[in-house]
């Protein structure tokens, strides 16, 4: 083990060992390599850094916002409270939606909304996988909006995506329909589940959470919208939680809206990304 790793377990109190480490290396500004290696030596002020971020850990603050940082995509984004932190499932969500740009729309600019974007995670992402591509990105809270202007900018994006402070589709501006495709991450979890939730989950923002009593308010919301912005042959993609998908196909598989209404699994075989198409005109 680590002596930086020995000296530092014992405040740790049941915090993982794994996490000790992410700490020392983002306050030390070390690699792993130099971390094992005991190449660099932690200063006075780095192990200070730790400890106050060990005491935040212990309050139940989740790991990324003690950083500032969470992975998606590959790249790094920044993260704080405000926004709900990026999730390795909502990877899936992006790579369904390259999927449809690259079956319909290769070689063209498509118009993309993306529906409460909170840190800005998938909108940039969208945007570097496909620059053609005009993006707008829109979230009802205003401090999700900051924390998303910061990683466009980070990522260079400031003249490539719109962004817009909206209730859903409320303030949105735009001549409509408007959009090739709309993607969401919105709120899914049932109220009766958030009390259950990871003490590190509560400390995100309720309001990305919180779906109503079954999870779909805010889902079915945005499937009786979209209709009216999305253009002919337009597609809707959204994550959605576990044991949702039979109730929205009861729902919504049969409505005249969409010619077209699926779902595609994640690697733990959940029915998550839900796939609506528009009706193309006839």
């Amino acid at each position: 083990m680590s002596k930086k790793l020995t000296a530092l377990t014992e405040s740790s109190q049941g915090i993982p060992r794994h996490e000790i480490e992410a700490l020392i290396c983002h306050y030390g500004r070390m690699s792993r390599l130099e971390f094992f290696t005991h190449e660099k030596i932690l200063s006075a002020s780095a192990k200070a850094a730790v400890s106050r971020a060990l005491q935040k850990r212990r309050r139940g603050i989740p790991l990324a916002y003690v950083t500032k940082k969470a992975p998606f995509w590959g790249h790094e984004f920044f993260v704080q409270p405000g926004a709900l932190i990026p999730r390795p499932e909502t990877e899936r969500l992006v790579e369904e939606v390259l999927g449809v740009l690259k079956a319909d729309f290769s070689g063209k600019k498509p118009e993309i909304l993306d529906l409460g974007t909170g840190s800005g995670c998938i909108a940039v992402c969208l945007t570097l996988e496909w620059p053609a591509c005009k993006m707008t990105a829109l979230d009802t809270s205003l401090k999700a909006l900051e924390i998303a202007r910061k990683n466009i900018e980070l990522f260079g994006l400031g003249q490539k995506i719109r962004l817009v402070h909206s209730q859903l589709f409320e303030s949105v501006g735009v001549k409509i329909p408007a959009w090739d495709i709309i993607v969401s991450n919105p709120p899914y979890v049932p109220s009766g589940e958030l009390p259950g939730l990871s003490r590190e989950v509560r400390n995100e923002p309720v309001t990305a959470l919180d779906g109503g009593y079954d999870g779909l308010d805010i889902v079915n919301e945005i499937l009786e919208q979209a209709p009216r912005y999305l253009k002919p042959g337009g597609s809707i993609l959204m994550e959605i939680g576990d044991n949702q998908s039979k109730k929205l196909a009861t729902k919504w598989g049969k409505r005249t809206e969409y010619e077209s209404f699926r779902f595609e699994k994640d690697l733990n075989g959940i029915k998550r990304i839900l796939i609506a198409r528009k009706k193309a005109k006839s």
